[in-house]
């Protein structure tokens, strides 16, 4: 007898949690989170104070001329921190940056690095430095997250430049780019 009624009790809350499910109006279907470092990631009542990070990572060649690079423009707040990402065939690159007001009306930049890279045969390093930089608006930052290699010539080089995001030239973010 107890068998039949544990079956009957197990029946009715189904029953019940699934007309619950039903009456719940379902929350943001479809509704995808803006990525962030989109201006879309950034609230509308504090588009005046955004900014907008560009950032060029390389590989020089000797002769000068780059033999990978990668492009990409994020939008933040001060304070919040963005990811850049870059990934090339024997290179990975993600910087994560992280603007704050300085006295003075500039910006202290806190520059987190994570580098992974093939060195010929013997398999893929890792580095990760952080820095922390004084920066004017506009002003063009350069980062060696390997450091200097042979000749006092970077293996990568990143250029990194912060500007106060203007709605009156604004056009949609280009996605990263890679070029071979």
């Amino acid at each position: 007898m107890r068998a039949p009624l544990l079956v009957a009790v197990i029946l009715a809350t189904a029953a019940r949690l699934s007309a619950q499910a039903q009456l719940q109006a379902p929350q943001n279907l479809g509704a995808a989170k803006p990525e962030p470092g989109s201006l879309a990631a950034i609230p509308q009542a504090l588009l005046a104070e955004a900014l907008e990070l560009s950032v060029l990572a390389s590989i020089p060649r000797p002769a000068g001329e780059p033999a990978w690079s990668a492009t990409d423009i994020k939008y933040t707040l001060p304070g919040t921190p963005v990811t850049v990402k870059m990934v090339g065939s024997d290179v990975a690159v993600l910087v994560t940056l992280t603007p704050y007001a300085a006295q003075g009306g500039g910006l202290m930049l806190v520059i987190q690095g994570q580098v992974w890279y093939k060195d010929g045969d013997s398999g893929f390093h890792t580095r990760t430095t952080l820095e922390t930089v004084p920066v004017a608006f506009g002003e063009k930052i350069l980062f060696y997250p390997l450091g200097a290699g042979e000749g006092g010539v970077a293996p990568l080089v990143v250029q990194i430049s912060l500007v106060r995001y203007d709605p009156a030239k604004s056009s949609p973010a280009p996605a990263a780019q890679d070029k071979p």
